[in-house]
């Protein structure tokens, strides 16, 4: 019909096939290109399947203005390991595309510009900022002691002013991901755990058990005279000093992400070496953890840039021995505001991730613990766990 014109182009549509929208007819090509989500990994027009009816598309949760074809899922893009981003067609503006690590996973360039990879530098700094941040909260990592390496040290409370030096703490160890799924599967904490291992907190517990032998005695044996066996009884088990051997966290993580995880572990620690805590159930353990992760990324987000400009000085590592500096796109002016989008996105996604975990050991866990938080502070909640081993109701 001559007067049956597409909508967008405004020539006749001579074909069977067209789209209507609004009531208004379409080609099929001049549909898609008005109407049809742009793919931000191929910057193509997201093509219909089937009839030509349905269009799909992936989204991220976070990061809504990631949209792309659901091939991308499978044929190869680039995804960060920080933040979960796929690489998009305009990533390479700037000559840099997503970094590749040693072991084979990408950083996007916003996670890359704070990536912890130097155990010595940024992650000790990191470290610093964990252990002051949970000593402010009365949470203090390490024991009394003498004149700590450096005289660096820090005061668990105003009160008491008792000094705890950094060189007290359990050692800090980065590692790659296959030596912490290796040592995930040897200690078998994650047991049933969906998501990827980030950290570990190894730990030694001694425990002590006492046992009743019993003789057997047979009169057909030896006429009685000596016990043909014994019957054991345990009569006490009981767990003794536990000692912390090592905080474990996964290199090259934006320095956000890595604090949180780093968090998380230390509140592991920090159960083992205060003592005094029963045999906690894991949804009330990792509630905890993630609480004071929780808790970390908001101070870091209320602090601003400045928090991680301080903690972080960027050094790093790139596996070879080499040291180099990861710092934001050169585009990007010194003052132009960059970092503190950045900061503010990150610590946004997650706090957004930990918050949403829907596991319920871990998410759940969260939730409880969160709420308890927000009843009766921080230290009330650890005091009435350390009593009765639950999250107070």
């Amino acid at each position: 019909q001559p007067c049956f014109k597409c909508g967008g182009c405004r020539n006749p549509i001579s074909t069977g096939t067209h789209s209507m929208k609004d009531g208004v007819p379409y080609h099929t090509t001049c549909y898609a290109e008005r109407y049809h989500p742009r793919c931000t990994v191929c910057c193509e027009k997201i093509p219909a399947e089937g009839n030509g009816r349905v269009v799909r598309w992936l989204t991220h949760p976070y990061w809504s203005n990631a949209t792309y074809c659901p091939k991308h899922e499978h044929d190869g893009t680039k995804k960060c390991d920080g933040c979960e981003r796929v690489e998009s067609c305009d990533s390479g503006q700037e000559g840099v595309s997503y970094a590749e690590l040693p072991d084979g996973r990408f950083l996007c360039l916003e996670c890359a510009s704070t990536a912890v990879v130097d155990q010595t530098n940024d992650g000790q700094r990191m470290y610093d900022a964990v252990c002051q941040f949970m000593a402010d909260s009365g949470m203090a990592l390490v024991k009394p002691g003498g004149q700590g390496g450096g005289g660096t040290r820090f005061t668990e409370n105003t009160t008491t002013a008792t000094n705890l030096l950094w060189s007290d703490r359990p050692p800090l160890h980065l590692v790659s991901q296959d030596a912490l799924d290796a040592a995930d599967g040897k200690e078998r904490w994650h047991t049933g755990r969906t998501s990827r291992t980030r950290g570990l907190c190894l730990f030694s517990e001694h425990v002590i058990h006492t046992v009743q032998r019993t003789p057997r005695w047979d009169q057909g044996f030896a006429g009685g005279l000596f016990p043909v066996g014994f019957s054991e009884r345990l009569i006490q088990k009981k767990v003794g000093d536990t000692t912390v051997n090592a905080v474990v966290v996964l290199y090259g993580l934006p320095a956000i992400a890595f604090g949180a995880i780093l968090a998380h572990e230390c509140v592991h620690a920090y159960i083992r070496i205060k003592g005094g805590f029963p045999k906690l159930a894991p949804k009330v353990e990792e509630g905890l953890c993630q609480l004071v992760a929780l808790l970390w990324v908001e101070d870091v987000a209320a602090k601003g840039g400045a928090y991680l400009r301080n903690s972080n000085s960027n050094s790093s590592s790139n596996g070879n021995g080499n040291s180099h500096v990861i710092s934001k796109p050169q585009s990007h002016a010194p003052d132009d505001g960059w970092e503190e989008t950045n900061l503010t996105a990150m610590a946004g996604y997650v706090a957004n991730q930990i918050r949403n975990d829907p596991s319920d050991v871990y998410g759940n866990g969260l939730r409880v613990a969160l709420g308890a938080y927000t009843r009766v502070g921080l230290t009330a909640v650890f005091e009435h766990v350390a009593a009765t081993g639950e999250i107070p109701m």
